[in-house]
C-alpha cells in the first residue's frame, strides 16, 4: 500500500462564535478568494494507553470525508509537519503499511481509539494573480470525544494551511502567513493555544514535550557525556527502523551503523560506565548487528558485482555472469530481510529499545554507573581512547606473524574491526552536542577511518572473488562458458591489491596519529 507525502505548513487560531472570516483579497499576493465549500469530516485518532505517539508528537488517524480522506500519520518537521496519507480502505484494523511507520514507537503496546472528532469544515481557497492556489482557510466547528474520560469538547477554530504551490522560500512563506494572520487578527482571531485538534480533544495544549538537552563539554561528567552519546545513536537507530520496514535504499546500512556505534561506545568506555546493564546491552546489540549484517552483506555483493560488470565494455559476455550472481544474492537478501522484519517486530527488540532509552536517560536498570563516570569527561575519557589506539597498533603488528593467507585475512579483518571501534568511540565524544575533544581527536578518528575503509574494500573484494569462483564452478557444471567469471575475478584481484596498498599508506598515517591522542 503506497502512501503520499505532504509537508503541512499551517497556523491555527481561536475565534469567537460570532467571528466571520474576512475577505482576504489584496492581502499579500492574494488576488482572489474562492467561494466557500462545506464538508463534514469524521476522524478517529489512535494511540496507546500510555500515549506513546503523542509523546513523540506523532498523530495517527483514520478520517472519512473531504478530498483527502484516508489514514494519516503526522510527524514533527522543521518548518511544518510531515503528513503521510494512505487510501481509506475497508473499515478494519490499522493497515500494516501504516503500522510499520509507528511500530518503533508503540512497540508491543496495543493501539486503540483515544478520540473521536466530527468537524464541519467550511473552506475558502486563496489564489494569486496567476490563479495559483496559495493557501486554504478552514473555518472548523469541532465536536470531540475523549475516549478515556468520556468528556465531550466543542470548539471553533480557523486554520490557514499553505498549498504545495505557496512561495518557494521559508522567508516568503512566513511573510504570507504573517500577512494573513494580521488580517484575521482584525476580526478577533488569536493564535491557538493547542497545537492540534487531538491535543485540544484531550484537553492539552501540546501533545508531547521533548526534554531539553543539557549543554555538555569537557567539564561535564563522563557519565553524562556517554549517556547523551548513547541517546543520539538510539534516536538514529529508531529513525532508521521504519525505513528498513519499507525497504528504503541504504536503510539497513544506516541501522547497522547505528548499532555498531552504540556497541563501540559501550565497549570503548566499558571501564568508565562500570555497569552490568551496559555489558548486557553490548550482547543484545551484537545479536541485532549479526541479523542486520546477514541482510546487508548480500546487498553489498549484489551492488559490487553489478557495478563491476557494468564497468566492462563487453557487457553481453558478462550479463550471464551478472544474472547468476544477482539472482542468487537478491533471493538471499529477500530471505534475510523477511527474517529481519520478524526480529524488528519481536518483544526482544522492543525491550532492547526500552533499555537503550532508559540507559540514555539514566533510569531503570542503567540508572547507576561506576564511580569513574562521575569524573570530568576530558580527563576520564582520554584513557580508554588511548587503550583502543594501542589495541589497533597491536593488531597491526600481529598481521606480520600470520602463517598463511587465510590467517592473514583474518588478522587484517581484526585490525579493521579495532579501527572501526576506535573511530566510532572517538567520534562519539568529538562531534555534535557530545563533543568533549576537539580537532585533534577528529584527526585521530579520520586516521582510523582510512584504515577501516581500506580494509573494508579489501574484504569486500575477497568476498566477491570467492563468490565468482564458486559461481564459476556451478556454471561449469551446467555447461556454461566460464571465461567471464575468470575475467571479473582477475579484476577483483587487482582491486584487492590496490586496497592493500591503500592500507599500507593508511597504516603509516595511523601510526603518526598517536600525537593526536587526547592528552598527548
Amino acid at each position: 500500500m503506497n502512501h503520499q507525502v505532504h509537508v503541512e505548513i499551517e497556523r491555527k487560531y481561536e475565534v469567537d462564535d460570532q467571528a466571520v472570516v474576512p475577505d482576504l483579497t489584496g492581502v499579500a499576493q492574494v488576488a482572489r478568494v474562492s467561494e466557500p465549500e462545506t464538508v463534514t469530516l469524521h476522524a478517529v485518532y489512535y494511540d496507546t494507553a500510555e500515549f506513546h505517539l503523542a509523546a513523540q508528537r506523532i498523530v495517527l488517524r483514520r478520517r472519512e470525508g473531504g478530498g483527502d480522506e484516508g489514514w494519516h500519520i503526522k510527524l514533527p518537521g522543521t518548518e511544518g509537519r510531515l503528513e503521510l496519507h494512505w487510501p481509506l480502505g475497508d473499515d478494519g484494523p490499522i493497515p500494516e503499511a501504516v503500522l510499520d511507520l509507528v511500530l518503533v514507537h508503540v512497540r508491543d503496546h496495543p493501539l486503540a481509539p483515544v478520540a473521536h472528532l466530527t468537524t464541519t469544515r467550511t473552506t475558502t481557497c486563496l489564489y494569486d494573480a496567476n490563479d495559483v492556489a496559495l493557501a486554504e482557510v478552514a473555518d472548523d466547528l469541532v465536536s470531540a470525544g475523549d475516549v478515556a474520560t468520556a468528556q465531550l469538547r466543542v470548539w471553533r477554530e480557523w486554520e490557514v494551511e499553505l498549498t504545495d504551490d505557496a512561495p518557494g522560500s521559508p522567508k516568503k512563506r512566513q511573510a504570507l502567513l504573517d500577512a494573513i494572520e494580521k488580517a484575521l487578527g482584525t476580526v478577533g482571531a488569536r493564535p491557538s493555544a493547542s497545537v492540534s485538534k487531538l491535543a485540544h480533544a484531550l484537553g492539552r495544549e501540546r501533545l508531547g514535550e521533548q526534554p531539553p538537552r543539557r549543554a555538555l563539554g569537557s567539564k561535564s561528567s563522563a557519565g553524562d557525556v556517554l549517556r547523551a552519546a548513547i541517546t543520539v545513536q538510539t534516536e538514529r537507530l529508531k529513525q532508521a527502523d521504519p525505513l528498513v520496514r519499507q525497504d528504503e535504499a541504504g536503510s539497513v546500512h544506516t541501522m547497522r551503523s547505528s548499532v555498531r556505534r552504540l556497541r563501540s561506545i559501550l565497549a570503548t568506555y566499558r571501564s568508565v560506565l562500570g555497569s552490568d546493564e551496559a555489558k548486557r546491552l553490548e550482547v543484545e546489540l551484537q545479536q541485532l548487528g549479526t541479523v542486520l549484517g546477514d541482510t546487508r552483506d548480500p546487498q553489498v555483493m549484489h551492488d559490487r558485482a553489478r557495478n563491476l560488470v557494468r564497468s566492462q565494455s563487453n557487457k553481453r559476455m558478462h550479463e550471464a555472469v551478472l544474472a547468476r550472481l544477482v539472482t542468487g544474492k537478491e533471493a538471499e537478501y529477500q530471505r534475510s530481510l523477511a527474517y529481519l522484519h520478524r526480529i524488528l517486530s519481536s518483544a526482544r527488540y522492543f525491550r532492547l529499545l526500552d533499555a537503550l532509552e532508559e540507559f540514555g536517560a539514566g533510569t531503570g536498570a542503567g540508572a547507576v554507573l561506576g564511580k569513574r563516570s562521575a569524573g570530568r569527561a576530558s580527563k576520564v575519557l582520554a584513557k580508554p581512547i588511548g587503550r583502543d589506539f594501542a589495541r589497533v597498533a597491536r593488531r597491526m603488528k600481529s598481521v606480520a606473524k600470520a602463517g598463511n593467507p587465510d590467517e592473514w585475512n583474518e588478522r587484517v579483518h581484526e585490525v579493521r574491526k579495532a579501527a572501526r571501534r576506535l573511530r566510532f568511540g572517538v567520534e562519539a565524544v568529538s562531534s555534535g552536542g557530545t563533543a568533549v575533544f576537539g580537532e585533534k581527536a577528529e584527526r585521530l578518528a579520520a586516521a582510523a577511518e582510512r584504515v577501516q575503509d581500506a580494509l573494508g574494500e579489501y574484504r569486500d573484494s575477497v568476498a566477491l572473488q570467492r563468490l565468482l569462483q564458486s559461481s564459476a564452478e556451478d556454471a561449469a557444471a551446467e555447461g556454461e562458458n566460464t571465461f567471464g567469471y575468470g575475467r571479473l575475478h582477475a579484476l577483483e584481484q587487482q582491486r584487492a591489491d590496490l586496497a592493500i596498498e591503500d592500507y599500507a599508506r593508511a597504516r603509516g598515517e595511523f601510526r603518526a596519529a598517536k600525537k593526536w591522542l587526547p592528552g598527548a
